[in-house]
């Protein structure tokens, strides 16, 4: 599954709607915004723009391609996601939080941009990814609004932001189901709305939406699963990484059982003839392949 015009459509809606100069427009009376912007901008972009793997894009991507639809109607959907996730790694790896010094193979953005300018891009990408939802779809305002509640569900205390909240507030040890539990929000969420959003508009039926949902949840756990399989230290002592606490070995078989879980639901799907799902296959088998 190729990227490459997506990641062409994220450089033009930047360069279009997000650059130095078109936010300038906004404050022509302070020549000294232009230089503020430009900072929040390239903070911005830094990280938007490092790569990584793409996975939510790719599963909105794998939705479309199985129902044979064109692939820009998702484009800005996959974005707003894309936006959501980047801005909550600039935030994770603040030092307040995980305080991490290196992503993807490069500094982190508050190590570059400092820690004020890191926050604000990450502010920045959090809100202009409903604007973008709101005036993308804005054609089909029922279809918008619904967007923009999958994606604040999945992104807010009722999700992605919930589920971080748990792993750092929490002072009891937990067991594997809330371990598990905890990736479903933390990680799985947005993942989760990936699909979502993806079945929205491809206006499918209630039951395909619920097997969706459900394949969802699955490769979302599944995703984590693989995570903590890979951060694997046996030197480390953390104790809500599954392979940590529970071995190596027992953690590879729950990524089998959850993948195996979530490749029934596709099934499930394929009964109905009307679309060949092949791609979303795909991508549980990418998820039990990828390296970090």
């Amino acid at each position: 599954m190729s990227l490459s015009a997506f990641e062409s459509y994220v450089q033009d809606w930047t360069k279009t709607n997000w650059c130095p100069q078109a936010l300038s427009l906004h404050f022509e009376h302070r020549k000294d915004f232009f230089a503020a912007i430009e900072k929040l901008w390239s903070s911005q972009n830094y990280s938007l723009s490092s790569g990584g793997k793409r996975f939510r894009p790719q599963l909105v991507f794998a939705v479309a391609e199985s129902l044979n639809l064109p692939l820009e109607k998702f484009y800005p959907w996959a974005l707003a996601v894309e936006m959501i996730h980047t801005y909550s790694l600039i935030h994770d790896d603040l030092p307040a939080m995980d305080n991490d010094d290196v992503r993807r193979g490069l500094p982190t953005n508050h190590k570059v941009y400092g820690e004020a300018a890191a926050l604000l891009a990450g502010d920045s990408l959090l809100t202009e990814a409903f604007g973008l939802l709101a005036n993308e779809y804005k054609h089909n305002a029922e279809q918008a609004v619904e967007l923009i509640q999958i994606l604040s569900d999945s992104a807010g205390p009722r999700g992605m932001v919930g589920g971080q909240a748990w792993d750092l507030f929490s002072e009891i040890e937990l067991n594997k189901n809330e371990i598990l539990e905890l990736h479903y929000y933390k990680t799985g969420a947005l993942i989760r709305a990936s699909i979502e959003g993806a079945a929205v508009l491809s206006q499918l039926s209630a039951e395909d939406r619920s097997h969706l949902r459900n394949f969802a949840e699955l490769i979302g756990v599944a995703f984590q699963i693989q995570d903590d399989i890979l951060d694997y230290n046996q030197k480390d002592e953390d104790l809500k990484n599954l392979a940590q606490r529970f071995g190596l070995d027992s953690t590879k078989n729950l990524l089998i059982e959850v993948s195996q879980a979530a490749q029934k639901e596709i099934d499930k799907l394929a009964l109905s003839g009307i679309s060949n799902w092949t791609p979303l296959t795909d991508l549980i088998r990418k998820n039990q392949l990828r390296q970090l």
